[in-house]
């Protein structure tokens, strides 16, 4: 059984969710799904960032590159930055539902 501060952590997860609309529970799993996915994207590229700039070379094959993304379904770009994690999650509310969502 979890318990302590760990149940408060997922308990105010669920809460946001729940206050935002989102009261589906498979819902919910899917959209930390899609986050947890974006994060560990970015984590590994900036791991291969950090070992390039050591190497003094350059990202090969980088998951984000420089310049948009164009989103075939939406029709509009989208900058590669602004679907990194570490950017991401640091957006308002407003701009990350602009980033994610359809015009």
């Amino acid at each position: 059984m979890i318990t302590g501060e760990i149940k408060n952590r997922i308990d105010a997860i669920w809460d946001t969710f729940w206050t935002g609309g989102i009261t589906n529970s498979v819902t919910v799993l899917e959209q930390m799904t899609y986050l947890f996915f974006m994060k560990m994207l970015d984590d590994a590229q900036r791991t291969k960032e950090a070992n390039a700039n050591v190497m003094g070379v350059k990202v090969k094959d980088p998951v984000f590159k420089e310049g948009n993304w164009h989103n075939p379904e939406t029709d509009r770009d989208v900058p590669y930055n602004d679907l990194r994690w570490h950017v991401f999650k640091n957006m308002e509310a407003e701009q990350m539902y602009r980033v994610i969502s359809n015009p």
